[in-house]
């Protein structure tokens, strides 16, 4: 399976990549899902290479899915916190 997308070729390899920064984006929303600070910087300490690096490197196929993955857990609470 091979297509593309934003003039990048996406194949099966690629995908499963951006699984993985997925899960990376996933597990630091868990970190910051309730707002409180020692979480927050707990899982800013642990990601903070990954987050270097993905910055460094800049490309979307990164970026996007670690800020979806980093949305799941943050997004619901979020929206809670500012509808109330």
């Amino acid at each position: 399976m091979e297509f593309t997308v934003f003039n990048t070729v996406i194949n099966t390899n690629t995908l499963i990549f951006m699984g993985i920064i997925f899960f990376l984006g996933l597990t630091l929303g868990w970190f910051c899902r309730k707002g409180r600070v020692f979480w927050i910087i707990v899982g800013l300490a642990v990601f903070i290479p990954v987050i270097e690096i993905i910055m460094i490197v800049d490309v979307w196929f990164m970026t996007v899915p670690f800020v979806l993955g980093f949305l799941v857990h943050t997004a619901k609470p979020l929206y809670m916190r500012l509808s109330q």
